[in-house]
């Protein structure tokens, strides 16, 4: 096939293309030129500012399938679209599992009720606008390729090797400082409570896959296929990297009167009555042929990719053009011990 990835050396975009290549794919890339630009030089790379006039960019070619993993506002959308008029055979639009309207009640599914904008000509990416800004680009995709011609996939947290968000990674990290001295490390809420995530690798072939076999449609893409828990997710964490540490859970409702931020301030913990996110039903992808790969793996690859990077901290690159800013996850080190502390003293 001839594939145009918009975006693709940054994250999911970069396992994308580096799938494709490997299934012998013809891949061209439109981005910036920023991250990584020395990637892929057996791909054709065309630069630009999605903000920009892309018709420049996008003239003469024509490509079986568009990927488009950066889209952040509608006008991204409708701007590909139109630069593409007539060139491409179908559009793949990376969505997120935050399009669901915050009181959608939990399973979700791909047929719950999404967020909505007061003001739909909003463009700043926020916390607040992020989820509904990706339903309406949803509806430009429909628009501009029809349900025939469009294939929409909703992920989840996307982790893994090269994430940039240092979700995941924290956790990561927060082990392996443990590993030479044991110790105790501070486990929010209910160790039962369900948590979802999908490795990047996993994601980005169950979406070359679609690709291959002409899916269309709308699909939540998250995992562990089968589902986890957040006890397993802490307790194989560390099991592979500090077997003489300590898990110790505190309740959510010590953690959130001492100020502790869910989802960010204890990366993928979100108190039950926020957790919808973690509700959230992939049979449709399953039904597709959506496999993930063992926990342990997806833990073992993510480290080995942070020993290639410098510093002890999580390495945080600025947000995407147009996405939302990323603040730095999880608790600093002098925080934890002070909870744990006052959690044994109580």
């Amino acid at each position: 096939m001839k594939l145009l990835v918009l975006g693709g050396t940054r994250f999911l975009g970069r396992h994308l293309v580096a799938q494709a290549l490997a299934r012998g794919h013809a891949v061209t890339l439109l981005h910036r030129g920023s991250s990584a630009p020395g990637l892929f030089p057996e791909a054709e790379h065309r630069l630009a500012d999605r903000n920009g006039d892309l018709s420049a960019a996008l003239a003469g070619g024509r490509w079986d399938l568009a990927i488009d993993t950066s889209a952040y506002v509608p006008r991204h959308v409708a701007s590909v679209a139109a630069a593409l008029a007539g060139r491409v055979g179908a559009y793949q639009l990376v969505s997120t599992i935050s399009v669901y309207a915050p009181d959608a009640a939990a399973p979700l599914h791909e047929d719950s009720p999404r967020a909505t904008l007061a003001d739909p000509t909003v463009e700043t990416v926020s916390g607040e606008t992020y989820g509904a800004l990706k339903a309406l680009c949803e509806d430009a995709a429909l628009s501009a390729f029809g349900p025939a011609g469009c294939l929409i996939v909703r992920p989840g947290l996307i982790v893994g090797p090269h994430d940039p968000t240092g979700r995941f990674s924290w956790w990561v990290r927060r082990f392996g400082r443990e590993a030479a001295r044991g110790g105790e490390v501070l486990a929010p809420g209910d160790p039962a409570a369900p948590v979802q995530f999908i490795d990047v690798r996993d994601l980005a072939a169950w979406m070359l896959a679609q690709a291959e076999a002409g899916g269309r449609g709308c699909f939540n893409a998250t995992g562990p296929v089968g589902g986890t828990t957040l006890g397993t997710l802490l307790e194989t964490a560390r099991a592979e990297f500090s077997p003489g540490a300590r898990l110790v859970w505190v309740d959510e409702t010590t953690l959130l009167a001492a100020g502790v931020a869910p989802w960010m301030g204890l990366p993928l913990w979100l108190p039950a009555a926020q957790a919808s996110l973690h509700h959230t039903d992939i049979g449709r992808a399953v039904a597709a042929g959506l496999a993930t790969r063992p926990l342990a793996e997806t833990l073992r690859d993510t480290a080995a990719w942070l020993d290639t990077l410098p510093g002890d901290e999580a390495v945080m690159p600025p947000a995407a053009p147009g996405g939302p800013p990323r603040p730095q996850p999880g608790l600093p080190a002098a925080q934890e011990a002070a909870l744990l502390a006052a959690w044994h003293a109580r």
